[in-house]
């Protein structure tokens, strides 16, 4: 039996219990649900919904600083930024990035948050942006949104691996406001070896052990659940300890197996978008030519 939790646990069990009711509520906010039908109006959003519908997790405002969304997936929540309100098109826009980044996390069960998810979350956003025939007059409405405007634009008048390049340098650029600096698939590859190594060896308790108070640390988990995640550990009878930590290494590794094959697939679908879509994508050049992508 499995002692150590993943972090989609308890968003997935809200999803085996929801299952696809037609009550599931994705959030309170009557502007976040005017955004949830934007994204569902379009095609990249119709797949989005679906999956959220069936695998719910609940959008929120938060109540902290940072315009951007925050985690809390073991609770089973999203936390937008409140700046979003004056414009359900930006809101929109946010959201689908989110929730794309929820989507991979969930088919893939990484139990954090890492930078190559939201590289393909900025692609998934101006893919959305581009559907819904956004124009620079929307961003106004949101205070500028800066920080998804000049997403957006170095996608429309860059390029993917550009716009992916960006949003990589984002999410690795220290910012506890937005639990970041986020870590890498490499990084989290090169940690589980690490714990391979660490058989019949204290240094495997503290390499969980400062994983989570790093965690705690972004803010992305709290000090008591840290707490109890390492006393559940510490308390594996000795002759369990070895069978634990294989079952930890192979099922982490098939963890990244998995996102890594997600990733790939990512990559050419949005290549495969972008080649079908090159007059939505012009059309935006023009409209969003003189963006600032500083």
């Amino acid at each position: 039996m499995k002692t150590y939790p993943i972090l989609l646990t308890a968003a997935l069990a809200l999803a085996g219990c929801a299952g696809t009711r037609p009550d599931v509520r994705l959030t309170s906010e009557p502007s976040i649900e005017r955004a949830f039908d934007i994204i569902a109006s379009v095609p990249e959003g119709k797949s989005l919904m679906k999956f959220l519908r069936k695998s719910p997790v609940r959008f929120e405002y938060a109540n902290t600083p940072g315009l951007c969304h925050k985690f809390a997936l073991k609770s089973g929540q999203i936390f937008m930024p409140a700046g979003y309100k004056g414009s359900d098109l930006v809101l929109a826009l946010a959201i689908a990035r989110a929730a794309q980044i929820y989507r991979l996390s969930a088919q893939s069960g990484l139990e954090e948050i890492i930078s190559e998810e939201e590289e393909l979350g900025s692609l998934f956003q101006a893919r959305i942006a581009l559907e819904i025939n956004l124009v620079a007059a929307d961003f106004a409405k949101a205070g500028g949104a800066p920080e998804i405007k000049t997403d957006f634009c170095t996608y429309v008048l860059e390029t993917s691996r550009y716009a992916m390049a960006q949003a990589r340098r984002e999410a690795l650029t220290a910012d506890a406001d937005c639990q970041r600096p986020l870590e890498t698939l490499e990084n989290q590859r090169v940690w589980l070896e690490k714990t391979r190594k660490a058989i019949n060896d204290e240094t495997f308790y503290q390499l969980l052990y400062e994983r989570d108070q790093a965690r705690v640390k972004k803010g992305s988990m709290t000090s008591s659940e840290a707490m109890k995640r390492d006393a559940a550990v510490r308390a594996l009878p000795t002759y369990e300890v070895y069978r634990f930590q294989r079952t930890f290494y192979d099922d982490q590794n098939e963890v990244f197996k998995r996102f890594a094959r997600l990733y790939a697939a990512e990559v050419d679908r949005d290549a495969a978008w972008r080649a079908a879509h090159q007059a939505e994508i012009d059309r935006a050049r023009t409209e969003f030519s003189d963006c600032d992508m500083r």
